[in-house]
């Protein structure tokens, strides 16, 4: 069974997550800062980690970017009572898997578990063979050589199966609407239609219309619902 560490200042939280992780069979370390965390990561191997945002002294960020030093294959699930779209931005982009706000769900938070556990399973086949391949393979259309485009397709794996917004930027022909259709394809939606819209060529007065539709005599023109 995997074996997870969770670091977060408050006993409570601390108290509560270790029940429950432990009566699904997961074997659990605690930690009550970041600090104890990174040193039970120097010494002690683990799947999971599972780490609180705001603690001192050391706080989730820094034991992010640690975890990443010193135990590259780790995944890590962020916990947080202030969630914001920097916040959780900032935790992807370091390599967290998923982020939970506070309070949180105990239904959500075991499942976002188990995503993040077969995650970092797969991820470990993967390196055991051509990660180049694999990532052809994985990602149909999506030709992923470069470590860069490879990082992409370990993000799309990571925010498809949640319910964050994505915004996808980039110039001109790189491929954004390629890596929109990944992320629906690999997301709970991916039984339902993928359709892009280029609403800059849409007139500003039909914008309402062409993406949440209308009833019949909404207009001059709506002649059907």
């Amino acid at each position: 069974m995997a074996k997870i560490l969770i670091a977060d200042d408050d006993p409570t939280i601390l108290s509560l997550l270790n029940k429950i992780l432990i009566s699904k069979g997961y074997e659990v370390q605690l930690a009550e800062h970041g600090g104890v965390a990174e040193k039970l990561l120097k010494s002690e191997k683990f799947d999971l980690l599972i780490s609180d945002i705001k603690m001192d002294p050391v706080d989730g960020m820094q034991l992010l970017r640690r975890t990443r030093q010193l135990r590259p294959h780790v995944g890590a699930i962020m916990l947080t009572a202030y969630a914001t779209v920097a916040t959780a931005v900032e935790a992807m982009k370091e390599g967290a898997f998923d982020y939970i706000p506070k309070p949180f769900k105990i239904d959500e938070l075991l499942a976002t578990v188990k995503r993040a556990l077969d995650y970092q399973k797969s991820l470990q086949e993967q390196i055991g063979g051509d990660s180049h391949i694999e990532a052809k393979k994985f990602f149909g259309n999506i030709v992923a050589e470069s470590d860069q485009m490879i990082n992409v397709c370990e993000m799309i794996k990571r925010v498809a199966p949640t319910k964050t917004t994505i915004m996808i930027t980039g110039e001109s022909g790189t491929g954004k609407e390629l890596v929109a259709e990944a992320v629906h394809s690999y997301s709970a939606r991916s039984e339902g239609p993928f359709i892009p819209v280029n609403c800059a060529a849409l007139p500003e007065n039909l914008i309402e219309s062409e993406l949440f539709g209308h009833t019949k005599g909404a207009f001059t023109g709506a002649s059907a619902t």
